[in-house]
Formats: C-alpha cells, sequence, structure tokens
C-alpha cells in the first residue's frame, strides 16, 4: 500500500501529464480553427498558387444557392446550359474573388435583360466559392481536367488573333509568342489573357531590371527635358516618379506643368477586355495552346 505522502506526488504527476496533453491538443487545434475561421462567414482558407482556396462549408453553402439560383441557365456545373454561357471560365469568374464582381455583374443591365438573380451577398459570395471550386477543380488544381478549360476552336482563335482582336499588331507566332506553349500551361494561359500583369514587376525596390511592360509617366520639364519612370503620385500640386535605378525624383507642379503624360504598354489588354467574349476568350487560349 502507498504512503499518503507518495500517492499525493503520484497524484500531482498524473495531473500534470493531464494537463500537459490538454495544452498540446489545443495547440495543434488552434490553427486549424484559425484557418477555418478566415474570411467572410468563414469563407476563405487560404491559397493554392494564384487561386483562392475557400472552406468545404461555403462551397457546399454555394453549391446549393447555385442550383436554386443559376443552375437552370449555365448548367449542372455551371459548364453551361440551354439559356446561359460557361460559367467556370468566364471572364467575371476569373476576375472575381469573393463575389464581388459576380455580384456586380448578376446585378448589372446586361444580365439583367437575361434574367434577375434573387440573392443576398452573401448567398452571391457562397456561389462564388462554389464557382471558383470549380474552376481549380478544372485547371487542374484538383483532379486534371485541362479538357474543361482547352475548349475553344483553334482556327477561331487564329482568326481573332490576327483580326478583330488586333493582337497581331504587338504580338507574332514566330517571333514572342513562339513555344508559349511549352512555357505555360492552359490554365496559365487563359489568365494571361484575362490578368496580363499577372506575376510580373516594375520599377519597385529589389527589381533586377525595368519591366518593359509596366505602365510608366514621362515627365516633360520646362526645359523640354523628358524624364521617364514608375508613377508612385500624380497630383495638380506634384509628380514623385521612381527611376530606372531605384531613387525617387519630385517635381513641383503648378497649372499643368511640368507635363505628365502616363503611358501604359499593355492599354491594349486593357481595352480588349471591354469587348471579349467568352468563346474569343476560348478561342484564342486554343489558339495559343496549339504554339509549340
Amino acid at each position: 500500500m502507498l504512503s499518503p505522502v507518495r500517492s499525493r506526488i503520484l497524484v500531482v504527476f498524473a495531473g500534470g501529464l493531464a494537463l500537459f496533453a490538454i495544452m498540446t491538443r489545443m495547440e495543434a487545434q488552434a490553427p486549424a480553427a484559425a484557418a477555418a475561421g478566415r474570411g467572410a462567414a468563414g469563407r476563405g482558407g487560404g491559397r493554392l498558387g494564384r487561386f483562392k482556396v475557400y472552406t468545404p462549408e461555403a462551397v457546399s453553402r454555394g453549391l446549393a444557392a447555385y442550383n436554386s439560383s443559376c443552375g437552370y441557365c449555365h448548367g449542372e456545373r455551371g459548364k453551361g446550359g440551354k439559356a446561359g454561357p460557361d460559367l467556370i471560365a468566364s471572364v467575371t469568374t476569373l476576375h472575381d474573388e469573393d463575389g464581388v464582381e459576380i455580384a456586380k455583374f448578376v446585378r448589372g443591365e446586361q444580365h439583367a435583360k437575361a434574367g434577375k438573380v434573387d440573392a443576398t451577398d452573401a448567398q452571391i459570395a457562397d456561389i462564388a466559392s462554389y464557382l471558383h471550386s470549380r474552376v481549380i477543380y478544372a485547371s487542374g488544381r484538383g483532379d486534371i481536367r485541362m479538357a474543361e478549360v482547352l475548349v475553344g476552336n483553334a482556327k477561331a482563335g487564329e482568326q481573332y488573333f490576327n483580326g478583330a482582336g488586333g493582337c497581331n499588331k504587338c504580338h507574332s507566332p514566330a517571333g514572342d509568342l513562339k513555344g508559349v506553349a511549352g512555357k505555360y500551361d492552359v490554365a496559365t494561359l487563359q489568365e494571361r489573357l484575362v490578368m496580363p500583369r499577372a506575376g510580373r514587376g516594375g520599377f519597385g525596390r529589389g527589381a533586377t531590371a525595368p519591366n518593359p511592360t509596366a505602365p510608366f509617366a514621362t515627365v516633360t520639364l520646362a526645359s523640354g527635358e523628358a524624364i521617364k519612370g514608375a508613377p508612385l503620385r500624380v497630383t495638380d500640386f506634384d509628380v514623385t516618379l521612381r527611376l530606372a535605378d531605384g531613387s525617387t525624383k519630385t517635381w513641383a507642379r503648378n497649372r499643368g506643368i511640368p507635363k505628365v503624360e502616363i503611358t501604359d504598354p499593355l492599354q491594349s489588354h486593357i481595352d480588349i477586355m471591354t469587348r471579349l467574349a467568352d468563346s474569343d476568350m476560348h478561342n484564342l487560349t486554343a489558339y495559343l495552346a496549339g504554339l509549340k
């Protein structure tokens, strides 16, 4: 039989082990709980490469909301139906995060002509969670299903490239686009069409060389000297540029002097987004995917 002193020692020791086990369990659960709680209503679940990943709960709610509000026109999985186009690779979906752009579009004049969506902001955010989960799946971040991205007509894409799109004014399949399909997967090719500046740098700190596609400003002094750099601040009263060597320079302005002109080398990409239909995007993707 144990002595009273030894019994108390064992009780204290056992209690310490129990407390240690509880603390260890709480520390292990904390990161998971924090991850599950990120985002509005627990929608955010981190990122997977360039894609935002939403929690299973948000995707599940989004599936139910999609089926009741969107599925009739856009198909069972958002891949298009008899009355509505493919949503998985649409420009609106690719530009969206957390349902913001989708909400703007479905409540806009263009969508109102086709049909009214009676859904709250929270429901649209959940629908967006579901659609983005399908984007990840279709682009190969879930199961490999590149066929769901590569649905365009390459010949039609070539015609658009050389015709209405005007892409051949800056790009050439025998020049800067030679072998482009070997450099990027299909999902990245399509993303570059709608977000050409994704992953690109500029004149920022640590840049090894100025990016020729980054926006730049030209300040023309009274002497006629023209100075180019990345526009950090442009107002009616002053202008600040970051120069190619990383240094900054500021000038006071009075009644538009010195003159400041901002140029975006990718302006044609921005302009084309106002008229680029989903079918054009798919066709261009198919055409680029063949430039190996």
